[in-house]
């Protein structure tokens, strides 16, 4: 007799803290009534009788398959080898994990496309339905570029690019008509907003700087030496009025292209982007009060003053300045709260022959 795999989802997981299914009898796969769905492909598991198919498993698969590399790579060190998939390294073996993660995040996908089915965003949720409108898809923009027509997005789709837009345009869908329903009021909001402020809502943190500028480019917007280096001079003379006591603004108007201080204002919790700026990387480095050196970016020269500066973490963005993403929030999180109810009362049946004898080289 077949096995019976009943799923948990938790909305956030990693890797390391995998679901473990819980194993029950069933006739259900023994009969061989599961073993391949209306459309001749193999099925993986059935949700309340709507099946995965191998083919939507597989494709899950390839959208993996990477994370789970990147993660035996940074927790072992583990090498991608002819063997790595099968290796164990302490206990854990990536073709499993790899399998487990992957029926998780399929049965996570299909209830959600049942969902949408339910609210009737979705017609078909099958996976040869899927595949027919990534056809028609291709075809009706195939004729709209013949015919010298406007068409957004690409000329052509794959299949994991389609099947990213119709899943967003879904679930978009179906949170509109949450939120119809829901109607949540101010004080809904403010209620969410206080419970979770602490998880969403810390200041990410910003500085806000003015600065005096001038640029070394000539009319053709390159760079020229000789002009760099008078600007840098001019740049000098005004550190030293900073120094002696002038105003920033008294010094701007004297030194500055634009005859006056410009105010600019970095977030600070975008170091990457940051990292490539060097005026934004400056102010982040100052407290307010302080005056930089000379700055060199995008063939201007730059001196800063730091105005004012909230560390990441030190305050709460208030709910007046986020109203709207409090909303979409408040709505996310019902969206999510549905779904994973669905998931835990969901009648899940894993084809245990199927998933047993899946095999990495064989499938890809």
């Amino acid at each position: 007799m077949a096995e019976k795999k009943r799923l948990r989802f938790n909305r956030k997981w990693t890797i390391a803290g995998l679901l473990v299914l819980t194993v029950c009898t069933t006739a259900a796969f023994a009969k061989g009534s599961l073993e391949v769905d209306e459309q001749g492909d193999e099925v993986m598991a059935t949700i309340n009788g709507v099946p995965v198919t191998v083919p939507e498993f597989n494709k899950s698969v390839q959208m993996n398959k990477s994370r789970i590399m990147n993660y035996f790579h940074e927790k072992y060190s583990a090498e991608q080898t002819t063997s790595f998939w099968t290796t164990s390294f302490a206990g854990e073996i990536p073709l499993e994990i790899l399998k487990k993660t992957v029926l998780n995040e399929s049965v996570n996908i299909k209830v959600r496309q049942m969902d949408a089915k339910e609210h009737g965003v979705l017609k078909d949720i099958s996976y040869l339905g899927f595949l027919h409108q990534l056809e028609q898809e291709n075809e009706r923009r195939t004729k709209a570029v013949a015919s010298h027509q406007v068409i957004y997005g690409p000329v052509q789709y794959n299949e994991e690019a389609y099947f990213e837009y119709i899943m967003t345009n879904a679930t978009t869908a179906v949170k509109q008509k949450l939120d119809e329903k829901l109607k949540p009021g101010e004080q809904t909001l403010k209620s969410f907003y206080d419970v979770h402020k602490k998880e969403l809502y810390l200041h990410q943190g910003d500085v806000k700087v003015l600065s005096i500028s001038a640029s070394y480019l000539d009319s053709k917007q390159q760079i020229d030496l000789g002009k760099k280096e008078q600007v840098r001079k001019r740049m000098e003379e005004a550190a030293a009025k900073l120094a002696a006591g002038t105003t920033f603004a008294e010094t701007a108007k004297a030194y500055s292209d634009q005859g006056t201080e410009q105010e600019l204002a970095f977030q600070l919790g975008i170091t990457r982007q940051n990292s490539r700026s060097p005026v934004a990387g400056a102010a982040a480095q100052m407290k307010p009060g302080d005056t930089s050196g000379i700055i060199d970016e995008n063939g201007r020269l730059y001196l800063l003053k730091c105005i004012a500066k909230t560390e990441p973490g030190a305050a709460y963005q208030t709910f007046a300045e986020i109203k709207e993403q409090v909303h979409k929030d408040y709505i996310d999180n019902k969206y999510e709260e549905i779904i994973q109810n669905k998931l835990s009362e969901a009648d899940i049946q894993v084809n245990e022959k199927q998933y047993d004898a899946w095999d990495f080289n064989q499938n890809q």
